[in-house]
């Protein structure tokens, strides 16, 4: 009996090393969470506890040696993945509290030059011309509304805005620096191509369909 017990302690223990080779789960070609026991270690700390009181009991000083030491073992592994895991929450916050700084310093500059003093200027007069041109002929005032609200300047700027702001985070990778008067230019021009592009697209598609 007090073997049976042994061996079956022995044979969670062996478990629960296997489960801890970290080394194995990451050069498996298999998915190392698929047998994954995230209770393990409490499952053995409970067995070698249980084990200790009966050998204790029974004045058995092997199996109190023995589970004795498989509860120190779970003990000190808890210890390692609680401290492993506050390490990568902390290194985790690390990350998201640097991209949140990236973001912001980006989000000032282009703040800065979009809106504090003011380095871009939108040129919607060719869509005015067209929009005025075929005004008289629109079958929906809402829709000839909603067009011109669309042309604003003030609104286009603010779309350019965003887009540059949304650019820049995927692009610029300068640590703790925030992007240049010539790189936010950049990007606007490069913005600008494309709100030009859809705003020809829209426009014309607009104007065919509600003022033929």
């Amino acid at each position: 009996m007090k073997a049976a017990l042994k061996a079956h302690l022995q044979s969670w223990m062996g478990r629960l090393e296997a489960q801890q080779d970290t080394e194995r789960d990451r050069c498996s070609d298999f998915d190392p969470y698929s047998d994954y026991d995230f209770f393990l270690e409490y499952k053995v700390m409970g067995i070698a506890t249980f084990l200790k009181q009966v050998a204790y009991q029974e004045d058995d000083l092997d199996l109190l040696a023995l589970a004795s030491k498989a509860e120190m073992q779970v003990e000190s592994m808890i210890r390692d993945n609680e401290a492993a895991e506050e390490e990568a929450d902390r290194e985790h916050q690390e990350r998201q509290q640097e991209n949140y700084e990236h973001d912001e310093r980006i989000r000032k500059a282009c703040a800065y030059h979009f809106f504090t003093v003011p380095a871009f200027s939108i040129d919607t007069s060719k869509y005015e011309v067209m929009v005025q041109d075929a005004a008289s002929r629109f079958t929906d005032p809402y829709k000839l509304s909603s067009l011109r609200r669309y042309l604003e300047s003030d609104q286009v700027l603010g779309r350019v805005y965003e887009k540059v702001k949304s650019r820049l985070r995927r692009t610029f990778d300068r640590v703790g620096d925030s992007p240049t008067l010539e790189e936010i230019a950049q990007a606007f021009d490069t913005e600008m191509t494309n709100i030009y592009r859809l705003a020809d697209a829209h426009v014309d598609r607009t104007i065919a369909q509600y003022a033929p």
